[in-house]
């Protein structure tokens, strides 16, 4: 059936999930950005933003989501144009995938609208290049689960080569952004260049165990092995009250705790929904005191459903 509207749900997401940089993301279940699309009898893109959120570009040349639909209708050359209006849900720099949520919703909307439907897993070329844009790397750890759902492990960039792992699904995730923002590029300046052999060897065994504790729904093991020895020292000192918060969370017994992508947004990881709430509790009343900043609190199982469609026609 050929479809000339469609709205679609991409899910936000938690990556690096501390030790694995760049290479291990999973998706949540909230927040998220959408996108409507529509069929219009005019040639290229018609585009728009609706948000409440501060410094979103509302620009085609400058938006994410214009800019990965633009790339599609361009290969694809339709016999019709789009109108796409991005409902953007989620603030920039949360640390949360951001513009991954806008990539993907909108390569999913436009495919939706295609005659030829290309397979989620194609449309992952596209959305990689809005995360290029945003950030001037085309990093996929965001992008993958956020389309995909699911724990996704990227095994290669050059080519990309995304994983998707066997996942129990028992273990509760507790995430807290403060209402603050830290910038991917900023993030990434504060990198070194050059990583000593023992924290690497340690790095790589803690990845190691974080998917055998995906698959196995370990929250124990998954909490050891989100240990960063490599990043996160680095970029602790971006978040006020980042020590503050973590110790609260692991006091209320998370069994681990970390940044989330590049921050601000702090995740931690609980064995039950009972703990989640009470370890979202305790890290708000730190956020609140230590960061002095709003935030907000979700608490999700992994969202393994990736990219909605929510309506079609």
């Amino acid at each position: 059936m050929i479809q000339k509207r469609i709205t679609v749900f991409a899910p936000a997401t938690i990556s690096n999930l501390g030790s694995g940089f760049d290479v291990l993301g999973i998706a949540i279940d909230r927040p998220g950005d959408m996108v409507t699309a529509y069929r219009q009898r005019a040639p290229g893109l018609s585009f728009s933003v609706r948000t409440n959120h501060a410094n979103v570009p509302a620009e085609p040349q400058q938006n994410v989501a214009a800019h990965v639909a633009n790339l599609m209708l361009e290969e694809f050359q339709p016999p019709f144009g789009i109108r796409m209006v991005l409902h953007k849900k989620m603030p920039i720099g949360s640390g949360l995938g951001s513009s991954a949520a806008s990539s993907v919703a909108s390569v999913v909307a436009v495919n939706g609208l295609l005659e030829k439907r290309l397979k989620k897993s194609d449309l992952l070329r596209f959305a990689v290049e809005g995360e290029r844009m945003a950030s001037g790397a085309p990093h996929a750890d965001n992008v993958a689960p956020s389309l995909l759902g699911g724990a996704c492990l990227i095994r290669s960039y050059s080519p990309l080569d995304v994983i998707s792992l066997p996942l129990r699904n028992s273990v509760v995730w507790v995430v807290v952004h403060p209402r603050i923002v830290v910038r991917t590029e900023e993030a990434r300046r504060v990198l070194p260049a050059h990583v000593p052999l023992e924290s690497a060897i340690r790095q790589w065994g803690n990845v190691s165990g974080l998917t055998v504790g995906l698959s196995s729904g370990d929250a124990r093991l998954i909490g050891k092995c989100v240990e960063d020895v490599i990043v996160e020292p680095l970029r602790a000192h971006l978040i006020p009250g980042f020590f503050t918060m973590k110790q609260s969370a692991l006091d209320a017994g998370a069994t681990g705790c970390s940044i989330s992508g590049s921050g601000p947004s702090l995740f931690a990881v609980a064995a039950s929904m009972a703990i989640g709430r009470r370890i979202a509790a305790a890290m708000a009343d730190a956020c609140s005191h230590a960061a002095r900043v709003p935030c907000d609190v979700y608490i999700s199982k992994v969202n393994t459903r990736g990219a909605t469609i929510l309506r079609k026609g």
